[in-house]
Parts: C-alpha cells; structure tokens; sequence
C-alpha cells in the first residue's frame, strides 16, 4: 500500500491508527488532514491544516494520489449551531468523497456510528451489520451520521469500482478520549434514569477501534462493519464504578429541563435532550458478521473499556 490518506488524523482514532500503522510499516506515505496538528511526529506524514470542507482537498489528493482514503473527521460534541455542525458532518464528507473519486482512490473507509440506527423502542435485541440505519432527528450527530451513510449507498451504486468500507463504532472510551461522552461519567453528579430505564450498553477501547481500520486498510474490505467491545455492560456496573447514583426522572420533566439548561449553557450540560435516547432504549449491535470477515474480536469488554477509562481518568471507584 503505497500512499494512505487520512482526515481527522490527529483526532484520538486518527492518532492511534497513524501508531499501527507507522508500527507495521503499512505505507509509505501517509497524507494527514485536520485542523489540529498530530500529536506527534511521524516519519511519513505529509500533514495539511485544512477544514474538510476546503475544496483544496482536492489538490491535494489529486498531488499525492492515494490508493486508499479514511475518513474520520466529524464533529461529535454538540454544537448549539446544528447546521454549522451539519454542514461539517455531511457536506465534509461529501467533499472528501468527491476528492478521492478524482484522485483515482481505489478504496474508501469511513467512520460512521452505530447511533445511526438510532435509540428507538422497537430496536431489535441486537442490530445487525446488514439492517437499514434510521435516521434520530433530534440529535444532530446520530441524524449526520445516518445521511452520511445514505450518501455513501448512492457513492457505491454509482462507483461500483471504487471499494466503500463502512465502519460503525459505539461508545469509544479510553485515556486519550475527551468528548461529551467521556465527560459524562465525569462531571455530572448523577446518572439520570429517564423513567426507570436501565438499557444495557456497548462500548470499545480507542485502540481497539483503530485496529478495527487497520484490518479494513490491510484487507481492503468492503461492506458494513460493527465495532464494538465484547459484550454488554449494565447501567447500574457503570453507576458503581463512577461512584455515581442513578436517580430516575419522568421524560415529560428531564427532556425539557435539558433542552433549557442547553440553551442558557448551563455548565455540564453538553448536549439537548436528543441524547438522552441513548440512555432511555437499547441500541447495542452484533459484530457476527464483521468478526467473520476481518477475524479481530476486540481485546477489551465493554465493562473493561469503562473500568479502564475509569480509571485512566483517577475516577474508579477503590474496592
């Protein structure tokens, strides 16, 4: 594999992912993206300042030619401007397609979100690989990452050439993460429990999730991948680790109390009620089918990725 191209490179997956591959000697050229430089140097990375939307990106990818290009950049904290956001999400991704379709990439990788099937009542026990995403349209990130996933069914009826990977993680927990989501265990005081909801809940290791894009890369893959850690984790493991409580509150209260603290950026509230889907139905995923094809089951369960972020972050609870 000659040359890769990589946005969102210095991004926690994009950081960890540049880690294996730089160790594994998998290309020679590796062309970076991202408003943020690496937190590190490596020693071929031709790294680029650029917003995904910059329609310089491709020249840039026209320069180099990749043979392979991962798209990672995406903006997962909740922007009070929901359609800057959108515009990042959905018309970046659409420019990174459109500049590796002219450059000649054989191969496309993208990170979507297993929040693309959304957090409905009548999720299945387990979604697969195969089932049709649906869109959550009260919180932009899951809504994006569904239409990013729309565009890309049209991108590969259209380019049947080009090989399309898409990969759909969960929760992604660990040291080097700093998002919302990690924040959430530790900032508020309390779990809130919308109306007596104890969904059980997925999540992955940021490393685990970049050896899921080092195998799409090695193999080439192409179809829809799950990326998520071995098992499932109860709400109430998660509570007793964090030293938190689980107070319930009726959704006709909590919903519009988030959606006032969001508006006046009352402090720890990072997000409007959209989110609090995701805490209130089960939208945990089977990876059978991506273990079959890419044979790397995650090395961390879900309750293992919580204890270490836990921990990593001085916040486990001593036994």
């Amino acid at each position: 594999m000659k040359t890769v191209a990589i946005t969102g490179c210095s991004g926690y997956i994009g950081s960890r992912l540049l880690e294996h591959m730089e160790k594994e000697g998998m290309a020679e050229r590796v062309i970076g993206v991202d408003l943020d430089s690496p937190r590190r140097r490596f020693d071929n990375l031709l790294f680029y300042r650029m917003d995904v939307r910059d329609s310089r990106i491709s020249r840039v990818f026209s320069l180099h030619k990749p043979d392979h290009v991962v798209h990672l950049a995406f903006i997962v904290n909740p922007l009070r401007d929901e359609k800057l956001m959108h515009d990042i999400n959905v018309s970046g991704a659409r420019n990174v397609l459109r500049a590796a379709l002219s450059s000649g990439a054989r191969h496309i990788t993208v990170a979507s979100s297993t929040s693309a099937f959304g957090a409905f009542p009548d999720n299945p026990a387990f979604i697969k690989e195969t089932d049709l995403p649906r869109r959550q349209p009260n919180f932009t990130y899951a809504s994006d990452k569904y239409e990013v996933e729309m565009m890309l069914r049209l991108f590969k009826k259209e380019n049947p050439g080009v090989g399309v990977a898409i990969v759909r993680p969960c929760i992604v927990y660990g040291p080097n993460v700093d998002n919302y989501l990690s924040r959430f265990l530790l900032k508020l005081p309390v779990i809130p429990g919308i109306g007596g909801a104890r969904p059980q809940m997925q999540f992955i290791h940021e490393d685990d999730v970049a050896r899921f894009f080092l195998a799409v890369l090695k193999q080439e893959a192409q179809g829809y991948f799950h990326a998520v850690g071995e098992g499932l984790v109860e709400i109430e493991e998660i509570a007793e680790m964090a030293q938190k409580r689980i107070v319930d509150v009726p959704p006709f209260i909590l919903y519009p109390l988030i959606d006032t603290l969001w508006k006046i950026q009352a402090p720890m509230i990072e997000g409007p009620s959209g989110m609090l889907e995701f805490l209130r139905y089960r939208w945990v995923c089977s990876d059978e089918l991506t273990r079959e094809t890419l044979d790397i089951p995650p090395h961390m369960s879900s309750r293992e990725v919580v204890r270490v972020t836990l921990e990593s972050k001085g916040a486990l609870k001593k036994k």
